[in-house]
């Protein structure tokens, strides 16, 4: 059980609220420049602002998420713009209470416990995610939305107990 060792890495789509903000800031950054003839450095100074926040905002949408499995401890990953990574959670598989579909009876019974939720998908394939309650880094229960592709499920139904893999139902 604890010589699993898998990885899988997992691009995201931006949501579609995202191609909103990103026309609103480029249209922000034309309009701050056409400021520049009428209030020279404040024009500047604008459109300086605007074109640092839309390059964080574009770098901010352009992510992914790596899943790591390593002797019974999932981390989660985000990476942004393939250069910025910021560690969303490790969770604890072996202490897990199930893994299923989100649609098995089981995992809809526990969605109304009020735990916290983490998502980590793509938002393109619902069909393929899967729920994972288990504990955290602080002993607390989490629900953890998850993409996992056939080796990444194959290696987590395999670290959860017996009785906690729900995958069949």
């Amino acid at each position: 059980m604890y010589n699993i060792t898998t990885e899988q890495i997992l691009k995201t789509k931006a949501p579609k609220q995202a191609a909103v903000f990103k026309t609103v800031m480029i249209l922000a950054c034309i309009l701050a420049v056409t400021t520049i003839p009428s209030t020279y450095a404040l024009g500047i100074l604008l459109t300086a602002i605007f074109v640092v926040f839309t390059v964080i905002l574009f770098k901010y949408y352009n992510a992914e998420y790596e899943y790591s499995l390593v002797d019974g401890e999932l981390t989660i990953d985000k990476i942004m713009s393939q250069s910025m990574r910021k560690r969303c959670g490790v969770y604890n598989i072996a202490k897990a209470s199930m893994l299923a579909k989100p649609t098995c009876q089981a995992a809809l019974g526990m969605e109304h416990k009020k735990l916290r939720t983490a998502e980590y998908t793509s938002n393109t394939a619902p069909e393929k995610t899967v729920v994972l309650y288990t504990m955290d880094a602080s002993n607390e229960m989490v629900r953890i939305i998850l993409e996992p592709d056939e080796k990444m499920l194959e290696a987590l139904r395999a670290g959860v107990p017996k009785a906690a893999d729900r995958m069949d139902e």
